[in-house]
């Protein structure tokens, strides 16, 4: 229960608060003109600074940490498991509380310049246990239940107030179904492990859609285009694992190749000269075709027919001139037939030497056929092996992915189960629902005309929780949603020995809300809170506060806090504006 609140900021104004309903009210300066608002006179910021003095973080934002009051130290008296407890923090120092006044032995301390201090940790640990029973091993699992998660729901922020399962619009999903299910008093294990799953399936979502078009594509891939890969390429190794199987090693082979390229080059400058020879050979048949015997008979005939008669020296003479032309005629010829003779024997050598190297090529070649070189031998291995490698790399991949699809598989499964083994817990624990539905509708009862329904739906995604009012479409019906789930909760909670004992709310939680609604729910809460020993603070501008003389017993005065807050300069919470 909170006893008061206060700061050793000099124009701070003190709260001190009582049982029951408190309503703090911000009124109008008598100096206020159409240019005030009272939106700064400091309603939603007592509540940051009661969640501030609760162990919240102070993160950049947070009243405690304005640079007007980031030095200025602010305490909270609260009775805690029927004991007193005061301590005191500030934003400069975040991290650790100051304590003005503890029960011995109820946390640990550490003495710090001459105080004693406990770390915000420490007494988050122990609000845990006092107001919510949570433990150490509780508190120490992951995506567990914890007291901010529980108390944002008794004090909430001023963003938490579009929806009764939310504290603030991006609440996970496993923030939510934990602490509700706690609050309801469920199985909250249960949904812990749904968030367990749905980590995994935003894992395995995410392998796959790499796998399919991102960094992972080099690693995995389709399962179908997978295996006709591996079909493929196995097949290609069958066929080169007999290549190799079958290759025999001529360690000579490179000896032999460049022996085959000498032959070659030898019968291409045989065949050259062959071609020289027989044109050589051609042209000295056609000479000596051409040769013409010598024909003395016309010069005889020219002798005659002149009637000369030619002296016997003449005659003698012309004799031995036709003997020795035909000697040269001979001679000439005889040595052209020399020459052919010579060049039919090179052509003959050459044919055979050319039969000789053309049989030495045959047989080379047919050798080469029939054996390899070690290079190529070493070649084919290496060829081998890489595609060998390459086909287990696919394996693997293929492994990758069907594990993956077995893994989704698994998981749907795994959500069945869960699934399954809520709804058991649901109706082990039907008594706890029933509580539930049935407080809620009665509190809707009494601001309205139908009664609101409040369902829990085991879907495969954990507990669904919905809100049902007449008419909730309309803002100030929504809003009256988030009253009658608090104040359900507060009545479950009423006969625990570790229980939450205040509820607050701040003047967000009446915007758009028609003034009856309004009316009956402050009712609703100073009798829920006097019939249920619980504090029920609501902040509100005091001209919001409806007419309240149809409920006989209720006067405003009776529940106010003992607080003058004004839209003027110095008359907000702080005394100062900033």
């Amino acid at each position: 229960m909170l006893l008061e609140v206060y700061s050793d900021l000099p124009s701070f104004k003190k709260v001190t608060f009582h049982k029951g309903l408190n309503l703090i009210l911000a009124e109008k300066g008598s100096q206020s003109t159409d240019g005030h608002t009272r939106n700064g006179a400091g309603k939603s910021s007592l509540v940051e600074i009661i969640n501030a003095l609760l162990g919240s973080d102070l993160r950049k934002g947070n009243i405690l940490k304005a640079p007007e009051i980031v030095d200025n130290t602010f305490g909270i008296k609260i009775s805690l498991a029927g004991k007193q407890v005061h301590i005191e923090r500030s934003g400069a120092s975040s991290t650790k509380l100051r304590i003005r006044q503890m029960p011995k032995g109820f946390l640990p301390v550490t003495l710090y310049d001459g105080e004693n201090y406990i770390t915000n940790d420490q007494w988050l640990e122990c609000l845990g246990r006092e107001l919510f029973n949570i433990s150490g091993s509780m508190k120490a699992m992951k995506n567990g239940v914890s007291f901010r998660s529980l108390s944002a729901y008794f004090a909430r922020p001023s963003k938490g107030f579009d929806s009764p399962e939310k504290t603030f619009p991006l609440q996970a999903a496993w923030q939510v179904q934990v602490a509700l299910t706690y609050l309801l008093k469920l199985n909250w294990k249960i949904a812990r492990e749904f968030e367990g799953v749905r980590q995994k399936d935003k894992l395995i979502k995410a392998l796959k859609k790499a796998s399919n078009e991102g960094t992972l594509g080099a690693i995995m891939g389709s399962a179908s285009e997978l295996s006709t890969e591996i079909h493929l390429k196995e097949d290609k190794a069958a066929r080169l694992q007999r290549l190799v199987s079958e290759f025999r090693v001529l360690p000579e082979y490179q000896d032999k190749e460049t022996r085959i390229a000498q032959i070659s080059k030898r019968l291409s400058e045989l065949s050259a000269e062959d071609t020289v020879d027989k044109e050589w050979q051609s042209q000295l048949e056609r000479t000596i075709d051409d040769e013409i015997e010598p024909d003395n008979s016309k010069l005889e005939r020219l002798f005659s027919e002149v009637q000369i008669e030619l002296p016997d020296l003449i005659t003698r003479r012309f004799d031995e001139f036709e003997a020795f032309h035909e000697s040269i005629v001979k001679n000439r010829r005889d040595h052209l037939k020399q020459e052919m003779d010579v060049i039919s024997t090179r052509i003959e050598l050459r044919f055979s030497e050319k039969q000789a190297l053309d049989n030495e090529r045959a047989q080379i070649l047919s050798l080469l056929q029939e054996y390899g070189a070690l290079e190529q031998y070493m070649s084919l291995q290496s060829e081998l092996s890489a595609l060998n490698a390459n086909v287990e790399l696919l394996k693997q991949k293929l492994a990758a992915t069907q594990n993956l699809d077995d893994q989704k598989i698994e998981l749907k499964i795994e959500r069945h189960n869960l699934q399954r083994k809520m709804r058991i817990d649901h109706s082990e624990r039907d008594e706890a629902i029933r509580q539930a539905v049935v407080y809620f509708a009665e509190i809707s009862k009494q601001l309205y005309e139908e009664p609101g329904k409040f369902t829990i739906d085991p879907t495969e995604n954990g507990p669904k929780f919905e809100f049902d009012i007449p008419g909730k479409k309309s803002t100030g019906k929504s809003k009256m949603q988030i009253f009658c789930f608090d104040m359900m909760l507060m009545k479950l909670w009423a006969e625990e020995p570790n229980r939450p004992e205040v509820l607050i709310h701040d003047s967000l939680m009446f915007d758009g809300v028609d003034e009856r609604q309004i009316a009956k729910a402050l009712m609703v809460g100073a009798q829920m809170s006097e019939q249920y020993n619980f504090q029920y603070i609501v902040t509100m501008n005091s001209d919001d506060i409806p007419d309240m003389s149809g409920y006989n017993g209720f006067n405003v005065e009776n529940y106010r806090v003992d607080l003058n807050i004004t839209d003027s300069e110095a008359g907000g919470l702080f005394g100062i504006r900033f």
